[in-house]
């Protein structure tokens, strides 16, 4: 008789080595490649057609204004976010070269989340639509190409994410020092990443399986530090130095966000307004709205994590460090395909399916309900490849 142990599933984590879409390390760099080959045409013509974006023509201009090379480290004031000024620093041709660079990395965004698709027992086919639905919408094209800092902060995120639900129900250790080191990258990026720690460093308290054990209670503790160690230890120690070479603390990140903690028409107010913004967004998310559902079906304490993530969101636009409109769609889309459940139903399947085809819809035909700014891009793109032709 087979023991109970052997008669359940293998955790997600056990079987991550065994089931990497596609197997071999080659042939995943190959597809990551062939993918992203038509986003780097895109971004090709993206700078044909109005030239660099303001976001990567200020990225490359802050890096290029930093004397990185300097015995007086004052510059440490002007460097957040360091990740991003770092890459525009030495990444070739400018400003055009990141929307190049943000083309080459959809190659590793779309292959890890079909992947990740792949390892909750989603089929390929259902997998690679639902990764279509986000992938193939304008206003995913507008962010890879057009604003790389918010892109990279995306895909640090979306790592950082999937490390969490597999570290909070599986209690793989590795997914969990994975999340912790995304999150701590991604607020390297964007001091908008910091709320997502914060949330998933709550989660590994709260949503995790609970036990009144002293060692349980301790384990959990100890969790949640890994998650949210890098990221409060990167901004304390980025924080510090701008205190001894600068004399400030917060320099950089007032330079980043001049609007925060500002709350502008009193902190209700502020709130409300940042609340129905993100609503707003989310009618551009309905496979977040079905995963949500199939979630809570199965598990109900999960929905606090759809909740937590949306959560996040409004208090960044709350405090003042928002993502742009464009880049939180996107987000809201990747999500989404992190909290797809397990080994779905024919009906949930089809539920999907449909919900995909509904934002493929919204995504082009509601640019101009407020995504003003990739309906206008998306409108020059297409003028310049319809004028060459």
């Amino acid at each position: 008789m087979a023991s109970p142990a052997a008669s359940l599933h293998a955790p997600i984590f056990l079987r991550w080595r065994q089931q990497r879409w596609p197997r071999t390390n080659l042939v995943r760099w190959a597809v990551r490649l062939a993918v992203a080959v038509p986003f780097v045409a895109l971004a090709d013509l993206a700078n044909v057609a109005g030239g660099p974006s303001q976001e990567n023509e200020a990225l490359h201009r802050q890096a290029a204004s930093l004397h990185w090379a300097s015995e007086q480290l004052g510059w440490v004031a002007h460097a957040y976010p360091p990740l991003t000024l770092a890459i525009a620093r030495f990444f070739p041709d400018g400003a055009r070269g990141l929307a190049i660079a943000g083309g080459l990395c959809t190659g590793i965004l779309v292959q890890l989340t079909i992947e990740r698709l792949l390892l909750r027992a989603v089929p390929l086919a259902s997998a690679t639509l639902l990764t279509a639905a986000v992938v193939l919408t304008p206003a995913f094209w507008f962010v890879a190409t057009q604003d790389f800092s918010a892109f990279l902060t995306l895909i640090l995120l979306s790592v950082a994410l999937t490390g969490l639900l597999d570290f909070t129900f599986n209690r793989s250790t590795e997914s969990g020092f994975i999340a912790g080191i995304g999150f701590g990258l991604a607020t390297m990026c964007d001091l908008a990443a910091l709320p997502f720690a914060v949330a998933g460093a709550l989660a590994t308290l709260f949503v995790a399986p609970q036990a009144k054990a002293v060692r349980e209670i301790a384990r959990r503790r100890a969790a949640a530090t890994v998650v949210l160690f890098p990221s409060a230890a990167a901004l304390a120690g980025w924080a510090f130095l701008q205190w001894r070479f600068s004399g400030s603390w917060t320099k950089s990140f007032s330079d980043t966000g001049p609007m925060l903690f500002r709350f502008p028409g009193g902190v209700w107010v502020s709130l409300a307004r940042a609340a129905s913004s993100v609503g707003h967004d989310l009618v551009f998310a309905p496979i977040l709205v079905a995963a949500t559902v199939l979630l809570f079906a199965r598990r109900p304490s999960s929905v606090f994590a759809c909740l937590a993530f949306v959560g996040c969101v409004i208090a960044n636009l709350w405090v003042g460090a928002p993502l742009s409109s464009p880049t939180v769609v996107v987000l809201l889309g990747v999500v989404a395909l992190v909290l797809v459940p397990e080994r779905l139903t024919a009906a949930e399947r089809a539920a999907l399916w449909a919900c995909a085809a509904l934002q493929v819809t919204l995504a082009f035909g509601g640019l101009h309900l407020g995504l003003t700014p990739v309906a206008d891009w998306a409108h020059r793109l297409f003028s310049v490849g319809l004028h060459r032709h």
